[in-house]
Formats: C-alpha cells, sequence, structure tokens
C-alpha cells in the first residue's frame, strides 16, 4: 500500500457534509488526505462537488450510489461519476426486500451485471459493498456465494468491508484471496476487542492490519478506504486513522 492509495469514506463525516460539504473537505484535506470515496454530494451539484475537489487537491477513489438510482437512471450516475472524475461506483448496501432468498438475489445479481455492462462501457468499474449479512445461512448457501458465483467478474467487482467480513464470521484474509481478482477497493475500519459491533479508527482494535494489507497488496487492491459508521468523533477518528494508515505505509 502507498500513501496515494488511502482515501476516507464520506460515510464517516456525514453529519459534517450534511451540513457544510466544501468545509469538511477542506477540513479533510489540512488532515492530509488527498482521496475521498463520496456518499451523497452533501447538496452539492457533482459539477459543483468536482470543483471543490479540483481546488483542495482532491480525488475520488469512487462514489457509493444507493441501489433506487440505479433503478430508476444509471445514466445518470454514470454521468455522475465522469463529472467527479470517479473511476469506481459501489452499490453500498442490498436492502432486505432484495435479500430474502436465493432467487432473489440471483435476479440482483442479473441487475448488478446490466450495470456492470454499462458501466464498463463507460470505463468505469462497477462494484458491490459487502456487510455481514452476505455471509450469513440462506438455505443451503450463502447470499455472498450466490452473488459471486451469479455475477460476471469481468462486469462486477466487489469492495470488501475486512471489518464487516469479519463481523459476519468469516476470515478476511481467506475471502480476499478467494475473490482477490475482482477487488479494486476495501474499506478499513477497526474491531473493538470487547463489542465487536463498535467500530474504531484503525490502530486501535484488533483487526490484523500489517497482513491483510499485504494480502489486499498481492491482490492489486487500488484504494484502501478508511471507514468508520460509528465514530467517537468523526474528524479525529479520520486523523487517527490515516495516521496509522501512513505508518503502515511506510512499513
Amino acid at each position: 500500500m502507498r500513501k496515494d492509495q488511502i482515501s476516507l469514506q464520506l460515510y464517516t463525516v456525514r453529519e459534517h457534509t450534511a451540513n457544510d460539504m466544501p468545509g469538511t473537505l477542506r477540513r479533510l484535506a489540512e488532515i492530509g488526505y488527498t482521496a475521498v470515496e463520496a456518499a451523497g454530494f452533501g447538496g452539492l451539484a457533482s459539477q459543483e462537488l468536482r470543483r471543490v475537489m479540483d481546488d483542495l487537491g482532491l480525488r475520488a477513489s469512487g462514489a457509493h450510489v444507493p441501489l433506487d438510482a440505479w433503478e430508476s437512471d444509471p445514466a445518470s450516475v454514470i454521468a455522475d461519476m465522469h463529472a467527479i472524475g470517479s473511476a469506481h461506483v459501489v452499490v453500498p448496501i442490498a436492502p432486505p426486500e432484495r435479500r430474502g432468498d436465493a432467487d432473489e438475489i440471483s435476479r440482483l445479481a442479473e441487475a448488478f451485471n446490466r450495470w456492470g455492462e454499462l458501466c464498463r462501457a463507460e470505463g468505469i468499474t462497477f462494484s458491490y459493498h459487502n456487510h455481514d449479512f452476505e455471509f450469513a445461512p440462506l438455505g443451503e448457501t450463502t447470499m455472498w456465494d450466490v452473488l459471486v458465483r451469479e455475477t460476471d467478474p469481468d462486469l462486477v467487482h466487489l469492495e470488501l468491508d475486512l471489518y464487516w467480513i469479519e463481523y459476519g464470521g468469516s476470515d478476511p484474509e481467506t475471502v480476499l484471496r478467494d475473490v482477490g481478482d475482482r477487488v479494486s477497493l476495501v474499506h478499513l475500519k477497526d474491531m473493538s476487542p470487547d463489542d465487536t459491533r463498535s467500530d474504531l479508527p484503525i490502530g486501535e482494535g484488533v483487526m490484523p492490519w500489517r497482513d491483510l494489507l499485504k494480502t489486499a497488496d498481492e491482490r492489486g487492491v487500488e484504494w484502501f478506504i478508511a471507514e468508520q459508521d460509528n465514530p467517537r468523533d468523526a474528524m479525529e477518528d479520520s486523523r487517527t486513522s490515516l495516521r496509522t494508515l501512513e505508518e503502515l505505509a511506510d512499513g
């Protein structure tokens, strides 16, 4: 992992971006981030967001775009990715009604393949971001197994959230090795030793980062994206995660 591959998922600082996207991006740039992954545009048009990011020297490592936006207007989603300069776009979660059984998940995989083909034609990589539920039993299989099997690896990549894989009872390093050639992006947050539901800044928990980052590097991951769902202090936690990743990059 190189320092210029480090990014921050803006969901971490969502309370700040909701009130002041340009100011939040400025603070992140001052902390030292050079790339961010969008989770909404904070009320800005995509072209406005790009201008702000360019002024601050920030790149878009990717963007999370919910399923309903894909179902209603995929062309607009792709146009927004071009506008913000993002080569990656990610479906962040499958809602409960789209993951009830294997047949429903197969239909979701078909939709992912369609959108992935649209993206590939535009020079954009389409990915799906996991949580823990993909690894839970689903009859004799899991949602993860169905998605991996029934999506085209040339069209649908995987943004692995290593914390959620661990929380879901699977081994993140094994998953990385199994599907690594489909992984361009990884999400990084740390796991508390006493309450695994409470995510922590990178370096303050029990995740084996050196081993995980080495495996991700070996599999050709492009972006290493810090994130927290429940930060204590979003800006300070983001700073802590960046400093730890910079130290790991040096090592």
